[in-house]
C-alpha cells in the first residue's frame, strides 16, 4: 500500500492513464458487463457525495439500460455530514446497496464490522488500471473499485489574473501575498470560501496536510502508536495559507457554501479557491465562457514544495446487507467498462477514468490541467483523507470552523484533532 502512495509512482500511473486517454480506446477487460435482458427489474439505492450523479440520473440509467435493462439506479445525494448519514443508515439496517466512500484504510471500520460485500472472486477491479487497484483493498480482499482520477489544487480565474497583471499562479506563500495585493488593488476579491460547509472546511485541512506529508502510511502508523502528532513544522507553516484565505475572501468565511464559492470564482467576483476538479460544472454555470486553471498549492517559501493532490478516487462499495448483491456487482462492472466509463466519468463528469478501456474523453479545463501537470512530471501526492480514522473528517471540519469563528489557536486545533484521533482509532 505504501508503494502505491509514492508520488512518483502515482505520477507514472496517471501518466499512463493520460497517454491512453488521449489515444484510441483499448479492448474491454474481462470484467465487462454481461447482458441481462429478461431478468427481473431491480432498483439499486446509491448513496453518494458526487454532485453530478443525481442531476444526470436519467442519462446514466438510459446508458445502463442498453446493457442491463433490468437494473435502475436511484442516487441519494448527501452534501454535508456524509459520514454520519452513512453510518446511521448502516446501523439502522437502512444501508444503501451502493455507496461512495474514501478508499485505502478509510474502509477499515466497515470491513472490520463485516458491513462490506467482499467481491474479490468477481475480479471487478481488473476493469481498472493496476496502479489504482490497491485503494479498494483491505487485508487482501477487494471491497471497492476506484472509478475516476481526481485532482485538487489552487483553482484560479485566468481573466482575473490577467487583469491584475499576475503572469503565473503563485508557487510560494510570498508570491501568493503579492498576488493578493495585486487583486485587491484592482477590486477583485482574492479568494472565495465555502467554509459554511463542513466538508469544504475539512477539505482545506486535507489539502494543507496532504501537501506537507511525504508518507501517509507512516504517519497513520505513528499516530496510532502515539509516536506522532498532527502538528508538524511544515503543516504549521502551511496554515499561513488558511489565514491568508480567511483574511482575503471579502466576507465572513462561514457565510458562503460550495455553490456560492464556485459562482464567485466563475463570475470573476473572486479570483481563487482551493478545491478540486469536481467544482468545474458549478463554476461555469453562470458564465460558460469563463477561463479556469488549476495549479499546485503553495504551502511554504520554497517553490519546490508547491504540490497538487491527485489520486484514484470515486470509490464505490456494496453494502453487505444489500438485497441485490449480484445486480450491484453487475453495475460496478458496467461502471468500469468502456460504456460505463464513457457514460459517467467521461460524458458527465468530464474527468479521467481509471478504466483500462481508457476511452478518449473530453476533459474539463481543471482535469486537463491535472493531466498535463502529471504528464510534465509535476509533484503530486495522494489523498491523506484515506488515512484518517473513520469519523475524523467531520470533526476536523467543525474544528476548522471553530478556528475561524471562535479564534482558536492552531495549537488548540491540533490538540483537539490529536485527541479525536486517539478516541476514534480502533486497532
Amino acid at each position: 500500500m505504501r508503494k502505491s502512495l509514492k508520488s512518483v509512482l502515482f505520477a507514472s500511473a496517471a501518466g499512463m492513464l493520460l497517454l491512453s486517454a488521449c489515444g484510441t480506446a483499448g479492448k474491454e477487460s474481462g470484467s465487462e458487463a454481461t447482458d441481462s435482458k429478461g431478468a427481473e427489474p431491480v432498483t439499486l439505492k446509491f448513496l453518494t457525495q458526487v454532485v453530478d450523479y443525481p442531476k444526470y440520473e436519467d442519462q446514466i440509467n438510459e446508458a445502463l439500460h442498453k446493457t442491463h435493462p433490468n437494473i435502475t439506479v436511484e442516487f441519494d445525494h448527501v452534501f454535508d455530514n456524509y459520514d454520519s448519514v452513512l453510518k446511521t443508515k448502516i446501523a439502522t439496517k437502512d444501508a444503501p446497496d451502493l455507496f461512495n466512500y474514501a478508499g485505502y484504510l478509510a474502509m477499515k471500520p466497515f470491513a472490520d464490522a463485516d458491513q462490506l460485500l467482499d467481491f474479490t472472486e468477481d475480479k471487478i477491479e481488473e476493469g481498472i488500471l493496476p496502479n489504482f487497484r490497491e485503494g479498494g483493498k483491505y487485508n487482501g480482499k477487494t471491497y471497492a473499485v476506484s472509478t475516476q482520477v481526481l485532482g485538487y489544487g489552487l483553482i484560479y480565474n485566468k481573466q482575473a489574473f490577467r487583469e491584475a497583471g499576475i503572469a503565473e499562479p503563485p508557487r510560494t506563500l510570498p508570491e501568493l501575498k503579492e498576488a493578493i495585493d495585486k487583486l485587491n488593488e484592482i477590486g477583485i476579491t482574492p479568494f472565495a470560501s465555502g467554509f459554511k460547509d463542513v466538508w469544504l472546511s475539512y477539505h482545506m485541512f486535507w489539502a494543507m496536510q496532504g501537501a506537507t506529508l511525504d508518507d501517509f502510511q507512516q504517519f497513520y502508523d505513528d499516530m496510532n502508536a502515539g509516536k506522532a502528532k498532527t502538528k508538524t513544522d511544515r503543516l504549521d507553516k502551511a496554515f499561513e495559507l488558511f489565514d491568508l484565505y480567511n483574511a482575503n475572501d471579502g466576507q465572513n468565511p462561514l457565510s458562503s457554501d460550495f455553490s456560492n464559492m464556485s459562482h464567485l470564482v466563475g463570475t470573476k467576483k473572486a479570483a481563487m479557491a482551493i478545491q478540486g476538479v469536481w467544482s468545474y460544472e458549478e463554476m461555469v454555470k453562470l458564465d460558460p465562457d469563463v477561463e479556469l486553471g488549476l495549479a499546485p498549492i503553495p504551502v511554504s517559501d520554497d517553490p519546490q514544495d508547491a504540490t497538487m493532490l491527485a489520486d484514484g478516487d470515486g470509490f464505490i462499495y456494496i453494502s453487505k446487507d444489500s438485497k441485490h448483491p449480484e445486480e450491484a456487482k453487475q453495475f460496478l462492472k458496467w461502471m468500469v467498462s468502456k460504456d460505463g466509463a464513457e457514460a459517467t466519468v467521461g460524458s458527465i463528469l468530464k474527468q479521467q477514468s481509471t478504466s483500462v478501456s481508457n476511452s478518449k474523453t473530453e476533459l474539463n479545463a481543471l482535469s486537463a490541467d491535472v493531466a498535463k501537470y502529471i504528464a510534465d512530471g509535476g509533484k503530486t501526492r495522494g489523498f491523506v483523507i484515506n488515512f484518517w480514522p473513520s469519523g475524523l473528517a467531520d470533526i476536523i471540519g467543525k474544528e476548522m470552523q471553530d478556528y475561524i469563528a471562535k479564534g482558536k489557536t492552531r495549537d488548540q486545533l491540533f490538540d483537539n484533532i490529536d485527541a479525536s484521533w486517539k478516541k476514534l482509532y480502533k486497532p
